[in-house]
């Protein structure tokens, strides 16, 4: 796959961020998500002051990280880091519910490895979660290509199956107790617990009333920060 105007396929940052850039910071959008950005959140201006590139790739909102959205990925940071000469600049990837799901396959499947990971709410066990809500099957069906049994090629894209593709690289994995969208139970506690005893570093951010992306507490977005701010500072 080739990439011919970068701005046809993603969002960048450039004009919001401070050089030199010191990172790039790949944002995967969450289920359903067709928006083609035009600005950045308020809260990561401040990172972008800072040195820190953002992408907001224009991605299929069904895409569950298939294998077509890890080439058109691989594809998009190569061109990124040689149109703008950062072949050697660090990678965070974040992205919350599929977004978090979707970092976490990239990381094991993509050709630019992360340096970091933040997975909000994600979705870790798509397995469990085909059968999680009426919407689900089509979605997978779509992504994965295939209208008979998927499930192992769902087992095979799950990280609670294969933690042990996962590289190894700072991760800070959030979510809430009131999580009805995305089960912390069935997803995030068990990978956590799986990434710590496989040796990986992982911070594990657990908000009691958190909700699937709402009701965030003022601790948890302090951790989220540390976690964005730690990252940057460690980039040359």
């Amino acid at each position: 796959m080739e990439i011919g105007n970068i701005n046809d396929f993603a969002y960048i940052s450039l004009q919001l961020t401070s050089t030199p850039i010191r990172a790039i910071c790949v944002h995967l959008p969450g289920h359903g998500c067709q928006e083609m950005r035009e600005w950045l959140d308020v809260q990561d201006l401040k990172y972008a002051h800072e040195g820190m590139l953002f992408v907001y790739p224009y991605v299929n909102p069904w895409n569950w990280m298939n294998e077509l959205t890890v080439d058109f990925l691989d594809a998009l940071l190569t061109k990124i880091r040689q149109t703008y000469c950062l072949e050697d600049c660090p990678l965070l990837l974040r992205g919350s519910s599929m977004g978090g799901y979707s970092s976490l396959v990239y990381a094991m499947f993509g050709k630019h490895k992360p340096d970091a990971v933040l997975a909000i709410c994600p979705v870790t066990d798509a397995v469990f979660h085909f059968s999680a809500s009426p919407g689900n099957p089509r979605s997978f069906c779509f992504a994965m290509g295939n209208y008979g049994d998927i499930s192992q090629k769902l087992r095979d894209r799950s990280p609670n199956y294969h933690v042990e593709l996962l590289p190894h690289c700072p991760y800070c994995v959030i979510h809430g107790g009131h999580d009805t969208a995305v089960s912390k139970a069935a997803h995030s506690d068990k990978l956590v617990a799986k990434m710590k005893e496989h040796g990986l570093n992982v911070i594990y951010v657990e908000d009691e009333n958190m909700e699937h992306g709402f009701n965030i507490s003022y601790e948890t977005t302090v951790a989220q920060d540390n976690f964005m701010s730690g990252f940057l500072r460690q980039c040359k």
